[in-house]
C-alpha cells in the first residue's frame, strides 16, 4: 500500500498538469499498480497498491519526472508492506482535478505559507497535554466517531461534526472565539487535510496554529504500543477500512442495534444526509429487510 500527497513548490501549467496525469498513468500501469492518483495544477493525491517493488519504482518514476517536487525526500511516501491480497484496490483511476482537497474556497485565498507549522508525532504527542491548547479534528464525523484523540487532560478537543470538507469554513466562523488565544492543533488522517485547513485559518487571522505531520498514520506507527492518545481506530481510504494501535478497543457502535462495531464494510447510509454509517454483520441483512430508516449520529440529535 502507497499513501501519499504532496504540493508542488510552484502550480503546474495545464500542460504540464496533463503530461503528469499521462506520465503517472504510464508509470502506474507499467508498475502493475491499483487504486486512485489525483492530479491537481497544485499536487498529488494518491492511494495505491501493488508489489513492494512495483510501488517503489513508481515513486522512483516520479523523483525523475518531477524533481523539484518529489526530489530530495521532499515527499512523506507513507508504505504499507505486507498487505494481503484481498486488501488490494481494483481496478486504476489516475485523473485531474481542481484541487488534491475540496473544501469549497479559492485556494488563493488560503495560501499554503500562511497555514500551521508541523509537529512530529511525539511533539504532537506532548502538545496535547497543554491546557491552553485546542485540538480541531479536520475529518468528516463518520470518521471521528470510530477513533480519536482523547487526551486525558490537557487540550480541549473540538470536533466540527463535518458530513464534508466543505462545512469547515463555516465551523470556523461559528466556533472562531473558541480558537483565539489557544494554541490551535490540527490533525486528520494523512496530514493532507490540514495543509488546506490550516492555511485557511491563517489566512482568517488565527494565530498559533500547529498540524500533525504525517497525520494518525505517523502518530500511530510511533505509539502502536498502547496508542498514545489515541482511541479506536483510524478510518482509512483503502481495503485496510481501518487500523489501530495494538489491542485498540471499538468505542463506536451499530446504527441498527447499538452494538459495538467499528468497520464501515456495509456501504449502508444516513437516509437522512446520506452519510456513510456503521452496521454490524448481523444487521446487514436485518436493515433491509425491516425496511427500518438508518440515522447517523449527527441526524439522531437534529
Amino acid at each position: 500500500l502507497l499513501l501519499f500527497y504532496t504540493y508542488a513548490p510552484t502550480p503546474m501549467s495545464k500542460h504540464r498538469q496533463t503530461e503528469a496525469v499521462r506520465f503517472s498513468l504510464n508509470s502506474l500501469k507499467k508498475n502493475n499498480l491499483t487504486g486512485r492518483l489525483r492530479i491537481a495544477r497544485e499536487g498529488y493525491n494518491g492511494t495505491l497498491t501493488g508489489s513492494k517493488k512495483g510501488v517503489r519504482a513508481f515513486t522512483a518514476s516520479l523523483e525523475m519526472f518531477d524533481c523539484a517536487t518529489f526530489g530530495n525526500q521532499r515527499v512523506d511516501f507513507k508504505y504499507v508492506d505486507g498487505l494481503p491480497h484481498n486488501q488490494a484496490l481494483k481496478g486504476l483511476k489516475c485523473w485531474p482535478v481542481t484541487e488534491i482537497v475540496t473544501y469549497g474556497f479559492d485556494p488563493r485565498d488560503a495560501p499554503l505559507d500562511a497555514g500551521g507549522h508541523h509537529l512530529s508525532p511525539q511533539v504532537f504527542h506532548a502538545a496535547l497535554t497543554d491546557p491552553d491548547a485546542v485540538v480541531v479534528d479536520v475529518r468528516n464525523f463518520n470518521e471521528t466517531i470510530i477513533g480519536r484523540f482523547a487526551p486525558a487532560a490537557g487540550a480541549q478537543v473540538l470536533d466540527p461534526g463535518m458530513r464534508r470538507s466543505t462545512e469547515f469554513p463555516r465551523w470556523i466562523a461559528q466556533n472562531r472565539e473558541k480558537l483565539t488565544g489557544k494554541k490551535v492543533l490540527l490533525y486528520c488522517t494523512g496530514g493532507v487535510r490540514c495543509e488546506r485547513a490550516s492555511a485557511f485559518m491563517g489566512s482568517q487571522g488565527i494565530k498559533n496554529i500547529f498540524q500533525l505531520e504525517g497525520g494518525v498514520h505517523r502518530y500511530l506507527e510511533h505509539f502502536n504500543e498502547g496508542g498514545g492518545h489515541w482511541i479506536g481506530k483510524n478510518y482509512t481510504f483503502d481495503k485496510r477500512f481501518s487500523h489501530g494501535a495494538v489491542g485498540s478497543e471499538v468505542i463506536s457502535r451499530c446504527t441498527h442495534c447499538g452494538n459495538p462495531w467499528d468497520r464501515y464494510q456495509a456501504q449502508a447510509k444516513c437516509t437522512a444526509c446520506g452519510i456513510e454509517v456503521l452496521l454490524c454483520r448481523s444487521c446487514q441483512r436485518l436493515a433491509k429487510s425491516s425496511g427500518k430508516a438508518l440515522r447517523c449520529p449527527l441526524c439522531q440529535c437534529s
